[in-house]
């Protein structure tokens, strides 16, 4: 979401690699446009993941009110996306990616904790579905609650040690939180090149940080010509924190 952003992998965790459904379904979406709209599902719901093959929406109506809804998102209609989302949650129950998408549109329109509690009902649906738990901790980053979300971001590292995105997190939350050494030192242990341009963000973060504008600039730059679809999320990153994107 604009704004509200989240995810991306090294080594995909358990729970990333797809998300399961009631009824067996599954449901897919348009990943390059999710990206541009949704920071916090995205991030950690959407980046993650490499879903299966799409279900046609004759043969699963529920498919086609989540792929309208979404459209409604895209176009900032938010209340509209929930009434489908309403009628999505009644044809497959109790679905961790529908769950997750009534929270990343709550965030969207800041009401937090009705967000808060989607995400922790996807979890109720789905223990390890990792987007939902990525997005509690992008709750605690998009309040400003830094300690915290370190701290959150930080143990979810731990179980995901290769995880570019939450390399990326918990670097900002050390950098928010003035732990500039610390910071440095997860730098230097992330993979480079990566599937993610998570290093060179991470880079341009520090030389933020270090008030060092043109460097900044430089990684930014790189980021671009690398990965060029894949930094959406990452800028919207620096664009919630006030930070150049250029």
């Amino acid at each position: 979401m604009h704004g509200h952003r989240a995810e991306t992998i090294g080594a995909r965790p358990r729970g990333q690699e797809r998300f399961a459904v009631a009824r067996g379904r599954r449901f897919t979406s348009s990943f390059a446009k999710l990206k541009s709209i949704l920071s916090i599902i995205i991030a950690a719901a959407f980046a993650a993941a490499l879903l299966p093959g799409r279900v046609a929406a004759q043969e699963n109506p529920a498919q086609s009110l989540v792929d309208a809804a979404l459209a409604d998102l895209t176009k900032k209609r938010y209340d509209e996306a929930l009434k489908k989302l309403e009628e999505a949650d009644k044809l497959a129950p109790n679905s961790p990616f529908i769950l997750n998408l009534f929270g990343a549109i709550y965030t969207k329109k800041k009401d937090f904790d009705t967000a808060r509690g989607y995400f922790e009902k996807a979890l109720e649906a789905q223990s390890d579905f990792f987007p939902a738990k990525f997005n509690l901790g992008e709750l605690l980053f998009l309040q400003k609650q830094y300690p915290q979300a370190l701290d959150y971001f930080s143990r979810m590292l731990r179980e995901n040690p290769n995880n570019e995105l939450l390399q990326f997190k918990v670097i900002l939350c050390l950098l928010q939180t003035r732990q500039i050494d610390e910071a440095k030192r997860l730098i230097a242990q992330m993979k480079f090149p990566g599937q993610e341009p998570a290093w060179y963000f991470a880079k341009a973060a520090l030389a933020v940080a270090e008030g060092d504008k043109r460097k900044a600039s430089e990684f930014l730059g790189g980021a671009e010509i690398l990965y060029k679809d894949k930094t959406t999320l990452y800028r919207e990153t620096f664009q919630d924190l006030g930070w150049p994107v250029k």
